[in-house]
Formats: C-alpha cells, sequence, structure tokens
C-alpha cells in the first residue's frame, strides 16, 4: 500500500551565494544554513579579492563618495584591477596555512518540505521502523506507527534484538508483509510522504534527518483519531472498574 498520489513539489532549486570560503567541496551533500538545504553541486564559479559588490554595498559607496571618502572608490578600484589582469589575491588569516578567497557560485539545493512526496527504495527494516533512500543519498525513517495498518511484521528470529547506530532497537532478522501477504522486500521502490525534517550538526553546516509516513494525511488523522478514542474508553473502564455504570 502506497500513499496517494499527489501532486510533485519541486524540492531542487539553485541558489547563487557569495562567501568568504577556502573551498566549496565541504559543501557537498550536506546541510547549508545561508541556502536552507542540502547541496548536490555547484557550478558557475567566479573568485574574488574583495566581497561582491550589492545594491545596498553600492549605494553605501555612492553617499560616501559625494561625502568626498577618497577611500570610497578603493575596493572598486581592485575589482577593476582584477577584471583587467585576470589575477586573484587570496588572503591567509593568522596562522592557517590554505588561503581564503571570496567564492561566488551558483549552488543546487535539495530542499525537502512537509507533506511533499518522494520516490524512495527500501534499505532496512525491523519491527520498529523502516529506512528508505531517496536518490540513493538521503535516508528517511518510517516508524510502524506511520505504516500501513494491514501491514504485519513476521520474525525470523525470535527475541533477538539489537540497538541499531540511530538508537532504535532493531529486529536481526523478519520482514514485513503487506495486506495481501506479499514480503516487502529489500530494494522495492516506494512513494514516501515526508512528515517533517530538521538539522543536526554544529556551525556552516549539518546532516539532514528525514521523518516519513506511508500513510496519506487524512489516513494518519484518522488513525491518530481512533487511537485517542481507544485511550478514552481504556481510561472510562479503569475508573469505573469494568463495571457499566447507568446513568440518569
Amino acid at each position: 500500500m502506497a500513499p496517494i498520489e499527489e501532486p510533485d513539489t519541486n524540492l531542487l532549486h539553485v541558489t547563487r551565494i557569495s562567501q568568504y570560503r577556502r573551498s566549496l567541496l565541504p559543501l557537498l551533500l550536506s546541510y547549508y544554513p545561508p541556502a536552507k538545504g542540502v547541496v548536490l553541486a555547484y557550478e558557475d564559479v567566479s573568485l574574488s579579492s574583495q566581497p561582491p559588490k550589492t545594491a545596498s554595498s553600492s549605494a553605501n559607496k555612492s553617499s560616501r563618495r559625494h561625502a568626498g571618502d577618497a577611500d570610497a572608490d578603493a575596493d572598486d578600484l581592485e575589482r577593476i584591477a582584477e577584471q583587467e589582469e585576470g589575477v586573484v589575491l587570496t588572503r591567509c588569516v593568522d596562522e592557517y596555512m590554505a588561503p581564503y578567497v571570496w567564492a561566488t557560485a551558483s549552488l543546487l539545493i535539495w530542499r525537502p518540505a512537509p507533506n511533499s512526496y518522494l520516490d524512495a527504495t527500501l534499505t532496512h527494516q525491523s519491527a520498529t521502523h523502516i529506512t528508505l533512500a531517496h536518490l540513493n543519498t538521503f535516508a528517511i525513517t518510517v516508524l510502524k506507527e506511520s505504516l500501513p495498518a494491514d501491514w504485519t511484521w513476521h520474525t525470523e528470529k525470535a527475541n533477538k534484538k539489537k540497538k541499531g547506530f540511530d538508537g532504535l532497537v532493531a529486529d536481526e532478522g523478519g520482514w514485513w508483509m503487506d495486506g495481501e501477504l506479499n514480503e516487502i522486500r529489500k530494494g522495492l521502490p516506494m512513494r514516501v510522504r515526508v512528515r517533517e525534517w530538521d538539522v543536526r550538526g554544529g556551525k556552516g553546516k549539518g546532516v539532514l534527518r528525514v521523518d516519513g509516513s506511508l500513510l496519506s494525511v487524512e489516513e494518519e488523522r484518522s488513525k491518530v483519531a481512533k487511537k485517542a478514542g481507544k485511550a478514552v474508553v481504556g481510561r472510562n473502564a479503569r475508573v469505573t472498574g469494568g463495571e457499566v455504570m447507568e446513568v440518569d
């Protein structure tokens, strides 16, 4: 059972950024906060000794020029010299040997969106969750609560469990079966809905974590409502000691 088909949302974006860096390579396949997504590739790179000009910086320099500031054109003259001579001067900062330079590039960004649908492939399954891979790169975790209600887990090795790298308890042997008793095999393509995502990591970049669901939004809401209703019935039964009470 796969989620109901929904119109595709474009998750790929091209963003042009400028930064004072040593290299753009460390950004690949990591979450980059200024671009609000994961960098898949970059192109059209230009280098400069000075920060790229922006509308605000041009306006500030224009006002300084009218005020008689002779240093206001220093950066512009250096940029003109770079363009004419084709030479970009790098700069070493403090004790770091690697040179820094202003780099401007167009980044291809993968930016997930809640309730968007992704094509993914099953890479791992256990009694608690399954793991899918989108574009053979991005891992998507689907907890058992977000699996179709008619799926059942079949254990190969009873009572043998281990704790995975993600902290979740995984059975050493077993497989899921759908409502028609078809085995859910590794490598099976699926269409998964993005429930939520967040980023973990330090400054500059991070690792993206995506939680998915094989249920539509309506199916998930209905499942939550049924679970809440059962909880209320169970709580009332405990309060009344399991006996039926007559209400006037």
